[in-house]
Parts: structure tokens; sequence; C-alpha cells
């Protein structure tokens, strides 16, 4: 992971299409032109690839050492958690990086929920194979049902929001820096040259699902807007382009996701079965959740409602969203910015 808040590169002051090294120091060789041998030089150029790949390469810094995927899914939910909060600190133009700490977070919690289920099922069963008033083989599997399918429900969960969660900040993160470093003028330049590097970075989606680095309108749109400082604007185009270009794509479309949503949410919605459900909601401070109900942004509470329906999760991010700048733009500020701080440093989600 990057030693500093983010990563330094040599090339980072050179203007782009401009060579990044002394034409002097550059190599010199032979070779034939119209039949005739002549000298040669070989500079390289800063292109746009180059300095999309640059940026990839610091948010896999994050989350990827090495090359590798962080193994444990909660300890990279708090890389992720810790690095969208340091981008906020950095320039508070990023409101919606400020935003997607905690929504980050929030899922982290929902990590660690899932993980919990899983594990309590597991328990369940074992204790059920050790009962000695079960008759037989088939009485046990029928006891077992439930925990059976509370417990593949909670995999599934666990490793689909961990995608999300990794995918969408392999995409958002990049774009973020690229920004810093060359500005929106570059960035309008450049937005088509990103899918080129797709060779040279990890993106651990289907391409049938979702194409890396797909220059989607919303993201020029979103970074125009942070250059105008139309600040709220610019957290409602990423917001969209977070939920419906990626997410949607990328595990919200998925069947399996859709019912084990709807399970959750049944249990959510009745309480049955009892300490299953993960409630959802969205909690404006580095807990899992907070005392301070205005602190707190809640899904509709109804056996129906569908999370993975776009216009339903929209308009419960956009609640978010609105919350989020009325407490960051008021009394609470102060508050609002420890609990990022305190994300920026741990990762949350306690």
């Amino acid at each position: 992971m990057p030693d500093d808040l983010f990563s330094k590169h040599h090339n980072d002051k050179i203007p782009l299409h401009r060579n990044t090294m002394p034409v002097a120091e550059c190599d010199v060789h032979t070779t034939t032109t119209a039949g005739k041998a002549c000298k040669a030089i070989d500079i390289p150029i800063l292109s746009c690839a180059s300095v999309w790949l640059r940026v990839q390469k610091e948010a896999e810094a994050w989350i990827a050492p090495g090359g590798k995927l962080i193994e444990d899914k909660i300890q990279r939910n708090r890389q992720i958690n810790r690095a969208y909060a340091q981008l906020w600190q950095a320039d508070r133009r990023f409101q919606w990086a400020g935003l997607a700490a905690f929504a980050s977070k929030q899922v982290g919690c929902g990590l660690l929920h899932a993980a919990q289920n899983i594990k309590n099922s597991r328990e369940e069963i074992d204790a059920n194979n050790r009962r000695t008033d079960i008759m037989n083989s088939s009485d046990g599997a029928a006891i077992s049902i439930l925990p059976n399918g509370i417990g593949a429900g909670a995999a599934y969960m666990y490793d689909q929001l961990a995608l999300g969660n990794t995918v969408l900040f392999l995409d958002i993160y990049p774009l973020h820096r690229f920004y810093m470093l060359r500005g929106i003028k570059h960035m309008r330049e450049c937005i088509k040259q990103r899918p080129t590097i797709i060779d040279k970075v990890i993106w651990p989606v289907e391409k049938l699902k979702l194409s890396f680095g797909i220059p989607f309108g919303e993201i020029i749109q979103a970074f125009e807007m942070i250059e105008k400082n139309e600040i709220s604007k610019s957290v409602e185009r990423l917001a969209y382009h977070e939920q419906i270009n990626i997410l949607q794509s990328t595990i919200y479309n998925d069947v399996t996701m859709r019912r084990a949503l709807d399970a959750n949410q049944f249990s959510w919605a009745t309480g049955f079965p009892t300490g299953v459900a993960a409630e959802i909601e969205l909690t404006l401070s580095g807990e899992c959740r907070s005392k301070d109900a205005g602190l707190n942004v809640w899904f509709a509470n109804k056996k129906t409602a569908k999370l993975y329906d776009q216009d339903q999760r929209m308009a419960f991010v956009n609640e978010a969203a609105s919350r989020f700048s009325k407490l960051l733009n008021g009394s609470m500020r102060p508050t609002i910015e420890a609990s990022i701080n305190d994300i920026a440093e741990s990762g949350g989600g306690r």
C-alpha cells in the first residue's frame, strides 16, 4: 500500500505527450530507411495510457500488494475505506469520496454480519449432527435445512459484496487520481484510452458483465462539475455511475444475489429467522450503527422492497447523499470530519 497519502512517480511532473527522459540518454541504434542505413533514437513519450496505468497501479497498491488481491475480504474493505477517506482529506471537493468512505465502511459491516451468519450456521449444523435424539440421517438433514440455507446465502452475499466493493474501487479511485494529477482537460482527452491497459491491470469481474475502463458519460460530467465547484451535482453523477454503471452490472443483476437480497429483506421486515437479517442502512460515522438517529439513513423496511431495483436503490443513495451534504455543511461538520479522519486511519467498521 502507499507509504504516504498517495504514491509519487517521477513522471508526475512531466507534461503529457512529452519525453520522459532526456534525449541524450535515449537509446541510439542503427536502422534502415529507404534502403539506406541510418541512426535512430527511441524516445519514450508520456502517453494517456501510461498515466492511466500509473494511477491504476496505485489503486492496486492499496488492495493488491505484490499484484494479488488481499485474501481477507474484510481487511481489503478496510483498505478501500481508508483510501476513499484520504481522497476526501486531500481535496474537499471530492465529496463523493467522503460519502463513499461511509458507504464502503457499511459494506464492511455487511461483510462482518455475513461472516457471523456463516459461522453461526456451521455451528448449528455441527450441533445438529451431534444430537443423540435424531433417529436417522434424513431427520438430521431436515433440521439442518434452515441453517444450511442461511449459511449458503450468507456465503454468497459475502463474496458478492466484496466483489462489488473491489470492482468499484478499482474503477473510481484511479479516476480521482488521474484528475488530481492531470486535470479535467487531459481527462477529457484521455478517458477513451483507459481500456487499452486492460492486459496490465487487475479486473476481477467477467468482461461480459462489465468491461474495464468504459468511458461512461457520467464520469466526465461529474469531474466537470467538480471543476466548476458544483459539488452536489458531481455527487449525483458519480453516485449514478457507481450504482448503475458499475454495481448494477457487477452484482445486482445476478439472479442468485437477488434471491439472497430478497431473503434478507424478508427476514429484516418480518424478524424471522431471528437475528439473521442485515439491516440495510448507511451510518454516517465510523461505526456500523450509531445511537444518533440523525446519522442513520435507512432503506425501506418492507417485505417487497428490492435493493437490486435501481430506482429504489438510487432513491436510498440520493437520500444518503443529501443527508451527508447537509451534515457536512452544517453544525455537525466537526463530527463528520472526525469520523472520516477515523476511517482514513483505521478503516472503520466497528
